[in-house]
């Protein structure tokens, strides 16, 4: 009852201001076979790189992305008339591909969501998206902020939501709603007990603990350690929100960033912003940034005990420079940590960074698919 009462309270702190309604409750979400949900994500800009995919291990792959403008309409990326190849391709695996709209626009988010009939017209183009398109499973939110926002506009994504997950499930009952969430939401953005009332899953965002415009250097993953800022901590906050476990999904990097540092000691404070280093990537994705892998070889790498992350250090003309990432064997504690917590399980982003090696690890990892 308690949960009715605030997926209700979220729409009717907009009563008034458009038709958005109550959503019915949240399905089950369907198990996968040993209990723990593998996604991964494909960007729009990785072009043919899922052709490498594991998708025998994957149960959902996410169509990154298709974008939402402040005014609420939809940046489509191709979708889904350029990536035919891509859907078929996941057919034949019995992989269910599940389209990402998307914001990363912090003040087009606040104009948005502020606006009942902005938020309207999105809700209806997503429904036509999916309604007109080829056949999904469900859809995934990924609304990105970073920063506090107006209450209304806060209070408006809630309700956007609960609207779309309501026409959605009214489309197709079995269709999966996922939402993006921080770690730690210290800002108070996302109202995450009143999305996890409606969604079958809260995926939470397992990295970027340390950024690129962080002060000093350090994993971007930690499993535990570094102060409180790691997965262990990250699992306790959904615990104290009334987050069922099984509605938790961390999101994994198969990237880490490298910084410009003021000496060569572990985690030293940064002279700079950090770039991207993908763990490795197709020549043709993103060939300007550093390959975390071609890096380690070069310079050797070092794993922190803490975090189980591990990272390299170098000298160039203008000083030390230090990055750090996961590679398979801190990954795969990852995926363990997840599994023991009970956790709804990972999403890999971006595929396009993997490779055969990390492959065989998730495959370890989730042996009875």
């Amino acid at each position: 009852m308690r949960r009715a009462v605030i997926r209700c309270a979220a729409t009717l702190v907009v009563v008034g201001t458009g038709p958005l309604g109550c959503a019915p409750a949240a399905p089950s979400p369907p198990a996968p076979p040993d209990g723990t949900f593998v996604a991964g994500y494909h960007p729009y800009w990785a072009g043919r790189s899922w052709d490498d995919y594991p998708f025998d291990v994957l149960d959902r792959l996410y169509f990154f992305e298709t974008e939402a403008r402040p005014d609420g309409t939809l940046e489509l990326h191709g979708w889904p008339t350029e990536w035919a190849d891509l859907l078929a391709a996941a057919s034949e695996a019995g992989v269910g591909v599940t389209p990402t709209v998307s914001m990363h626009d912090e003040d087009g988010f606040e104009v948005l969501f502020s606006d009942a009939t902005r938020t309207e017209r999105l809700v209806s183009a997503i429904v036509d998206m999916v309604s007109s398109g080829p056949p999904v499973r469900g859809l995934h939110l990924d609304f990105e902020v970073f920063r506090p926002v107006a209450t209304e506009a806060r209070d408006g994504f809630t309700a956007f939501v609960v609207e779309v997950a309501s026409r959605i499930r009214a489309l197709d009952r079995g269709y999966a709603v996922s939402v993006f969430t921080l770690a730690f939401d210290r800002d108070d953005v996302f109202n995450e007990r009143a999305l996890a009332a409606v969604a079958d899953y809260l995926v939470v965002q397992g990295y970027d603990f340390h950024s690129p415009g962080s002060v000093s250097a350090g994993p971007t993953a930690p499993t535990s350690g570094w102060g409180d800022i790691n997965w262990e901590a990250a699992v306790r906050r959904f615990d104290e929100l009334g987050v069922p476990r099984h509605q938790v999904v961390m999101s994994v990097p198969l990237f880490g960033y490298e910084w410009p540092v003021e000496a060569e000691r572990v985690g030293a404070p940064t002279r700079g912003p950090g770039v991207t280093i993908p763990l490795t990537a197709p020549d043709d994705v993103l060939p300007e940034l550093p390959r975390a892998l071609a890096r380690s070889e070069r310079y050797g790498i070092e794993r922190d005990a803490a975090s189980g992350s591990v990272w390299y250090r170098f000298e160039d003309g203008e000083g030390w420079r230090q990055g750090w990432f996961d590679d398979v064997q801190s990954l795969t504690a990852k995926y363990a940590l997840a599994r023991s917590l009970g956790l709804g399980g990972v999403a890999l982003f971006p595929l396009a960074y993997g490779n055969d090696h990390v492959w065989e690890g998730l495959r370890d990892a989730f042996p009875s698919r």
